[in-house]
């Protein structure tokens, strides 16, 4: 869907016969058109960069990541950064002070593509000393659609005279550098939402190939920013971590922690998310044991009913501004991040988080583990992140957003970049490596989600269905658009479109 004051990013205005860029897939029945790499190469995103110089500023989640494999594929760039500990992350990279790593304001004035990578309230900060040195026909670069959407909260207001583009990958930018650097990429969207060169969706495109992307599909600002507030409070973040709480406490019951923990985050990161990242949730329940499918599809119903209410508050406080308004309150302090810190450190040394430290370094022995769904509380476990799945991206369809943003922004980003960082090294570290709007975001709204789903969840753990034998529900999530078009994003995935 086009906003208003957006333009149909697909469409080449300098043709006088319309051009489409990208390729028609179809997703679940829904027929979109996607941009590959055989529809935009590198050579063609070369060209159509060649006479820029690119300024990435702000060196903190997307930062590091974009900059570097600009560098890497021989992209004219330099970085805009305060003093500060990012600063000094970016001479360790390798960025020379004078040279190619400046000041936020000397880097605008050498470039002529500013990608704005910023934190949200970070652009709002400093928007007034950033936009009178933008370039006459150049290119303003964002990765998030928030300062534009919510521009009578930040201000974000860029003139007339510049192209104002989106580039925003599906995932945190430790997933992007390392996607990269193993020779696949990530998938984002772009959108165009002010085109004062003529060329802005050459350049989006060409911009979008150039950061690491294997594919990219079309949104614009307000799709994108309701999506992935939603999506970082809802199933990539908050939702996770109070699915994981929920489970967990009721669990301390009956068991150890670190038996607690092997039932809930392990097997959540280290087997349900990874067999759906393969299969999609229509072939995990193919290939459930048949003594274990009334246990998932209580599970699913269990945190699907519960999960309802919290996602319509929630996306209805994300478009009507109340949300961002918080959070870019929150993030302004002088002291957020050292509260951020604080809070992060507070999940780490929870007792779910000790169990979850004390277990990932039992993996030295081999898998802690199984790779199959083999008992009843793992297929509950199973059931009710897959039952939240469905809420999401249901709600997304329902609202008017495409199914390859909606699967894109529940599923695809929580098994290929968000849930391996857990799997690695724990959901505050994962929190950790996002950004601090999605980290202020995620972290108040978890416990609305485990307050809500944990009384079903604790009932069935106790051993009691909600539904003796739910009817239909199986059939509901092997015919769902959902999972349809989840065939199609894993088919465009970038490992199976090399970068080089």
């Amino acid at each position: 869907m086009t906003f208003p004051g957006e333009r149909d990013p697909l469409r080449d205005p300098q043709k006088s016969e319309p051009t489409l860029f990208g390729t028609e897939f179809d997703f679940g029945g829904v027929r979109e058109r996607i941009v590959t790499r055989d529809d935009f190469s590198m050579e063609r995103a070369r060209q159509v960069l060649k006479d820029e110089t690119i300024a990435v500023i702000g060196y903190g989640v997307q930062g590091p990541a974009q900059s570097l494999n600009l560098r890497d594929l021989g992209f004219n760039v330099i970085v805009g950064q305060r003093p500060g500990n990012s600063f000094e992350k970016a001479r360790e990279h390798g960025w020379v002070p004078g040279k190619d790593l400046f000041s936020i304001e000397d880097a605008i004035q050498r470039a002529t593509q500013v990608q704005f990578l910023l934190s949200d309230a970070g652009q709002k900060e400093r928007w007034p000393s950033i936009k009178p040195l933008l370039k006459d026909k150049g290119t303003l670069v964002f990765c998030h659609g928030f300062s534009i959407t919510y521009k009578d909260q930040t201000g974000v207001i860029p003139p007339p005279n510049v192209d104002v583009v989106l580039v925003a990958p599906k995932g945190s930018g430790k997933s992007v550098r390392d996607n990269f650097v193993n020779g696949s990429g990530i998938n984002s969207s772009f959108a165009v939402f002010q085109d004062a060169s003529g060329i802005a969706t050459e350049r989006v495109l060409a911009t979008g190939m150039a950061i690491g992307s294997g594919f990219l599909f079309p949104t614009t600002f307000e799709s994108e920013v309701f999506t992935d507030l939603t999506g970082e409070r809802g199933i990539l973040m908050g939702a996770f971590y109070g699915l994981a709480e929920a489970a967990y406490n009721s669990f301390s019951h009956y068991m150890s922690s670190e038996q607690a923990i092997r039932h809930t985050v392990e097997i959540a990161t280290q087997t349900i998310s990874k067999i759906i990242g393969e299969k999609g949730a229509d072939g995990l329940v193919q290939e459930l044991p048949e003594e274990l499918l009334s246990w998932f599809l209580n599970g699913f119903i269990a945190a699907h009913e519960a999960s309802v209410p919290v996602f319509d508050d929630l996306y209805q406080k994300v478009v009507n501004g109340t949300e961002t308004a918080r959070v870019l309150s929150a993030n302004s302090r002088p002291d957020y991040r050292e509260i951020l810190d604080a809070e992060l450190r507070e999940i780490n040394q929870s007792e779910l988080g000790k169990a979850g430290s004390a277990v990932r370094a039992q993996r030295v022995d081999g898998p802690t583990v199984s790779s199959r769904i083999q008992n009843r509380e793992d297929a509950i476990m199973a059931g009710a992140l897959v039952g939240i799945m469905h809420v999401q991206y249901e709600l997304f369809r329902r609202k008017g957003h495409l199914p390859s943003e909606a699967f894109n922004e529940t599923v695809e980003e929580a098994t290929q970049s968000l849930y391996p960082l857990i799997d690695r090294q724990g959901i505050d570290w994962m929190y950790a490596n996002c950004s601090t709007t999605a980290q202020r975001g995620a972290l108040d709204w978890h416990g609305k989600f485990r307050d809500a789903i944990f009384p079903r969840l604790d009932r069935l753990y106790d051993g009691r269905f909600l539904e003796a034998e739910p009817s239909g529900v199986r059939g509901d999530i092997l015919s769902s658009e959902m999972w349809k078009a989840g065939r199609t994003v894993r088919s465009l995935r970038p490992e199976n479109r090399k970068l080089f």
